[in-house]
């Protein structure tokens, strides 16, 4: 009898310890590892519907420095908006590993998430209103963070934060009296009310006019220039890209390509699209497995389909079609 009460025992107080570690424990946060303010090694994400499973995210692989400006580009259903949920600690990971300002969001409790999405990361949505109150003005809705983190002087950085993106003249306006670009750069003002180390933006843009989102960018770099904030944007656009620093590509769930500044640009040139602007040198990337994606308008010029013949030629590797007979096999 004495040995089951043990064994109860012994499970109820595993049981309060693996409840208490999920809910109450707090995580003690790692050192930057070289800089790297978000690091991705083979994340995995699996949505189960029904009795089939959808690979979100297959083995993703991505390093941002602190400071930095990342596009995240990709079409429906490439993986962006799951890879975005994960780094804002909205969803958790399959699998793999993922670090985010000395976070292993692997490993949050209840209570950890809370101080994560509350002072280490800021959100600012596509929908403006899910980033703004329309009963408060756009200085109360910067203040409001920061009365709820327990803060008692706070108009001072808002009205810094509402003139820092433009909209020192426009305090005292409910958003319904804003146009939506200035919509916009209220919410940019809310999610850095805390002082966020990462801001994340889910297609910011994706209702407002080029000239209007061309406008936002220049907010999102002077932001990320004054205030040291890494800014993560997630879009569909394409010729967005040369607004950032660097612009990483998802297709199925894995970074295809990545495109890294070069040099400056006008940011006013964003109101007639960069795409073939030379502000940005393109590559493929390579994960550690050594796996890399090749282009898709590559692969049908070249009539590649599932098997391709690699070659070295002195100091470069060529990549062509199989001959006909083994395409074929």
């Amino acid at each position: 009898m004495e040995t089951k009460i043990n064994q109860n025992s012994g499970v109820i107080s595993s049981l309060i310890t693996h409840v208490y570690d999920s809910f109450f424990s707090r995580q003690k946060r790692m050192s930057l590892e070289n800089e790297d303010i978000i690091v991705c090694e083979n994340l995995v994400k699996i949505y189960k519907i029904a009795e089939i499973e959808v690979f979100a995210l297959q083995g993703l692989e991505l390093r941002v420095k602190k400071g930095e400006m990342v596009g995240i580009i990709g079409s429906s259903g490439s993986g962006k908006s799951t890879l975005l949920n994960i780094l804002g600690g909205l969803d958790t990971p399959t699998g793999g590993q993922v670090r985010v300002a000395g976070w292993n969001l692997n490993k949050m409790s209840y209570r950890d998430k809370i101080f994560y999405k509350r002072e280490t990361v800021g959100f600012v949505w596509q929908n403006t209103g899910r980033n703004l109150l329309p009963h408060l003005t756009a200085l109360e809705n910067v203040r409001l963070p920061m009365i709820l983190k327990g803060k008692k002087k706070t108009r001072e950085w808002a009205e810094e934060l509402l003139e820092a993106v433009g909209l020192s003249d426009r305090m005292d306006h409910y958003p319904l009296e804003l146009s939506g670009g200035q919509q916009q750069r209220v919410a940019i003002a809310v999610a850095l009310a805390n002082r966020p180390q990462i801001l994340l933006a889910d297609e910011p843009t994706g209702s407002l006019d080029t000239k209007t989102g061309s406008e936002i960018f220049q907010v999102f770099k002077r932001v990320c220039r004054d205030y040291g904030i890494t800014i993560i944007v997630v879009t569909h656009d394409r010729s967005l890209a040369g607004a950032v620093d660097r612009a990483v590509e998802i297709r199925d769930g894995k970074i295809s390509t990545e495109s890294v500044r070069n040099r400056d640009i006008d940011y006013q040139d964003l109101a007639r699209g960069l795409d073939d602007d030379n502000s940005h040198s393109k590559y493929v990337v390579v994960d550690s497995a050594g796996r890399l994606q090749l282009p898709e308008e590559y692969r049908k010029k070249l009539g590649i389909r599932d098997k391709a013949v690699l070659e070295m030629d002195e100091d470069r590797i060529v990549i062509s079609p199989p001959d006909e007979g083994m395409n074929n096999n």
